[in-house]
């Protein structure tokens, strides 16, 4: 059978036995702290100085929570169809059954080895580049990337970002209680943080003039290449709107609840971006974001806002210290979740050699010990050989590659749920078919933007698209692995059962034959 995806609350290994606790207002919770990461924190700087204008910043913003809150109650239909846990994984197998579950396994190897380590990645660098300058009180200087890179700062970053998902893994493994605790901590910091941020930027109203006039950084207007990435980076941060479809074995009337929950909860994050966005903007003179020395993306531009409101550069390190802990939180999440899929994989004997040892959980501290050590192996050769293998800025290559993976199957899965419901025969839904659609044409809208992807001017165009040629090698080895380690063995297993039925025919007819002697 296809991998089935944990959903990813605390008791996810027995969902027979669990009860259904989620309401409107907790489902909203948990897709609130699921949508809200450590991108918000990063992303802002990064957009405004590709798109220079304001104005367009708001719009692109606004664009992105109207086409995840499409895509969220895309993923609600889908939802009350087929009423169970599991998202794309049990969806894209419903829907394209043919290749015998190809597209559900690919999915799956994509997830767990692409999408989720590069988000955690991701993340991971944004915390670093924030630990830097609460030690430092200054951003580190990445003039360059890649294996020729001075070890000051690029690698010492790295080994910090493998630091950061060491304690993490470390708690994870220690106990499974606790690490509950602490990741909701994190989480009450981290909304903390968001608040701090979107009210503080109102001190600061009378400061207009960056809403007059774009960005002087450059002579020559943003350009297509610019978009790509200002786009790519504002879907990173939306990035989440998904996750109660792994969850939605937990939801009373899920029908309603969840498409409720959903749109509420998007449209809260928006509101929230938008409010940290109009606040960036405000209160940050635009000599903040303009670096002529280098291609900087000012990936710590919350410190910069604490330093501009309170004029104090102390103050902006110990509030980079708790964007820090923010960071921690949301990579937090995708480890722990992270770690419960690939014991879900391991179950379904994805990894042959090894599914007995990384689904197996230690009794003593009631953690799935093996799969959390090898998600932070697997994580760690991401950071240090992926990612010095391209000269590209890490936050930006790993989320290039988490969004551009994770677009291609929310188009396929979107696209399934038109094929599903003209299957089961259902009465067709206007309103549903045009954000379908809607949804589809902006994800075709995002992989063709990714080939114009251009992050560095100084390095070639291969390196800038390097994440596009990740993810088709990726898939490309998900197909083998499918055909190799699934599809073959299913198709001997079929021809058994039919050499078998033969057999069985063929003693049945002998039998009666000599009944009838």
């Amino acid at each position: 059978m296809a991998l089935q995806l944990e959903n990813t609350d605390t008791d996810s290994i027995n969902l027979p036995s669990r009860k259904k606790l989620l309401g409107t207002a907790y489902g909203m919770g948990m897709n609130v702290n699921n949508i809200i990461g450590a991108g918000i924190f990063a992303t802002p700087g990064i957009v405004w100085k590709q798109v220079k204008s304001p104005s367009i910043v708001v719009l692109l913003w606004t664009i992105g929570g109207i086409v995840s809150l499409c895509g969220s109650l895309i993923y609600s239909e889908l939802g009350v169809i087929h009423r169970e846990s599991g998202g794309e994984t049990l969806y894209l197998s419903k829907a394209y059954p043919r290749p015998y579950q190809m597209a559900s396994y690919v999915f799956s190897f994509m997830f767990i080895f692409i999408i989720r380590p590069g988000i955690i990645c991701a993340v991971l660098a944004s915390g670093a580049q924030y630990a830097w300058y609460a030690f430092e009180g200054v951003s580190p200087n990445l003039t360059s990337n890649g294996w020729k890179s001075n070890f000051e700062p690029y690698w010492i970053l790295k080994l910090i970002a493998i630091a950061l998902l060491l304690i993490i893994t470390s708690y994870h493994m220690l106990s499974n209680k606790w690490a509950n605790r602490i990741n909701h901590g994190l989480t009450i910091i981290k909304t903390i943080m968001i608040i701090i941020i979107a009210l503080s930027g109102i001190s600061k109203y009378h400061n207009t003039q960056n809403w007059k006039k774009p960005l002087e950084s450059d002579s020559e207007s943003s350009g297509l290449n610019s978009y790509s990435v200002a786009i790519i980076e504002i879907f990173f941060s939306y990035n989440g709107w998904n996750t109660l479809n792994f969850s939605l074995d937990e939801f009373r009337n899920p029908e309603k609840r969840l498409k409720l929950s959903n749109t509420y909860s998007v449209g809260i994050v928006s509101l929230l971006y938008l409010m940290v966005n109009v606040a960036f903007i405000t209160a940050l003179p635009q000599d903040y974001i303009i670096n002529t020395n280098t291609e900087d993306f000012n990936e710590t531009i919350a410190a910069d806002f604490f330093l501009s409101i309170f004029n104090n550069r102390t103050v902006a390190r110990i509030f980079s210290f708790f964007v820090v802990l923010s960071a921690i939180g949301t990579a937090a999440t995708s480890v722990w979740s992270g770690s419960r899929v690939i014991v879900s994989a391991a179950k379904s004997n994805f990894f042959p050699i090894f599914s007995y040892e990384l689904q197996n959980w230690n009794d003593y501290f009631n953690t799935p010990i093996n799969a959390l050590i090898a998600q932070f192996i697997w994580c760690s050769f991401f950071i240090l050989i992926v990612g010095s293998c391209v000269e590209a800025d890490n936050f930006i290559l790993f989320t290039s590659i988490a969004m551009f993976s994770s677009w291609i199957f929310y188009i396929f899965t979107s696209y399934g749920l038109l094929v599903t419901r003209k299957r089961l025969n259902y009465e067709p839904k206007i309103f549903l078919s045009i954000i379908t659609y809607f949804f589809i044409i902006s994800g075709f809208g995002i992989i063709i933007l990714s080939f114009f992807f251009i992050e560095r001017s100084q390095i070639s165009y291969i390196h800038n698209i390097s994440f596009i040629l990740i993810t088709f090698i990726s898939l490309i080895v998900g197909i083998f692995f499918w055909f190799i380690l699934f599809y073959r063995p299913h198709l001997k297993d079929q021809e058994r059962r039919e050499m078998n039925n033969q057999i069985n025919t063929q003693v049945r007819i002998i039998l009666a034959e000599s009944s009838k002697e």
